[in-house]
């Protein structure tokens, strides 16, 4: 056993330093940005994005990241993407975010609209789950104006439908979007498998892990995916190992212990 233990901590030490000394990427108060910007595509279309109507992605020149912004110049257009969340098997509180840019010739009430929601299947086979939360701006005096909101999506949750568009169309106007963001909020999340290991929440070793995650993981970009990837799996993981008294022990005494163990060794390192 003495070996095994040797080269699982030295695993977790390797890993621990890679999340550590990782440089930063493009990700924002902890979470996965969905859509940095409409840098990608082919021409008029964006990667990813359906399109309906005079939607475009256009090359404005210098804007919040890139040259490329997606643009709406006539009444009826409208950016459609659908994201795959996983399976959800808890709730999870989304935050999301976008720029917008609209401008008009003449004084009008013409708003660009950011739309998310949550959705068990995707398309015209797919349910609804969640109300549609919506941020929406006008007249903005020709710059970018960022909005941010939150949207809950409930239990069997599997996808997430963003949409962009348009209310009180007037001809002449012109609205572009830019750096559509959407991630769920860990700040308050669910340490699943060690939560239970220990059986309960309120345990002292698990404020470590949450401080190693909102301190280390999610600021920089293998640690994010480390966690997103984390949270879409280890739910069912977490729900087996509960309802085993000998299991917890086993992964409390043999993974999690040796975890919040050497995180507490090298706090000094990490800890803001």
């Amino acid at each position: 056993m003495g070996k095994y233990m040797r080269i699982i901590l030295t695993a977790l030490l390797i890993v621990s330093g890679v999340f550590v000394f990782s440089p930063s990427d493009y990700v924002c108060a902890g979470g996965i940005v969905d859509n940095q910007s409409f840098e990608y595509g082919a021409g008029e279309v964006p990667s990813a994005w359906n399109l309906t109507g005079n939607a475009t992605r256009v090359d404005t020149g210098p804007v919040y990241v890139g040259n490329w912004t997606a643009r709406l110049a006539g009444d009826g257009g409208t950016f459609t993407q659908w994201v795959h969340t996983g399976n959800l098997t808890l709730p999870l509180t989304y935050e999301f975010w976008g720029w917008i840019h609209v401008s008009s010739n003449v004084s009008s009430n013409v708003s660009g609209v950011i739309a998310v929601d949550f959705w068990s299947g995707c398309g015209a086979n797919g349910t609804q789950l969640s109300p549609t939360v919506l941020l929406s701006a006008t007249d903005t005096n020709g710059a970018y104006v960022q909005l941010a909101s939150t949207v809950l999506a409930p239990i069997c949750t599997n996808y997430a439908r963003i949409r962009l568009f348009a209310t009180d169309w007037i001809n002449g106007a012109e609205i572009r979007f830019d750096e559509i963001g959407l991630y769920y909020n860990l700040v308050q999340g669910y340490c699943f498998i060690a939560t239970a290991a220990y059986g309960t929440e309120t345990a002292t070793e698990l404020d470590i892990l949450r401080d190693f995650r909102d301190q280390v993981l999610l600021k920089n970009a293998l640690g994010s995916r480390f966690v997103e990837t984390y949270y879409k799996l280890s739910p069912p993981v977490a729900d087996f190992i509960a309802r085993n008294d000998f299991l917890r022990a086993v992964v409390r005494e043999v993974l999690i212990d040796p975890i919040v163990n050497i995180l507490q060794w090298s706090q000094g390192l990490w800890r803001a």
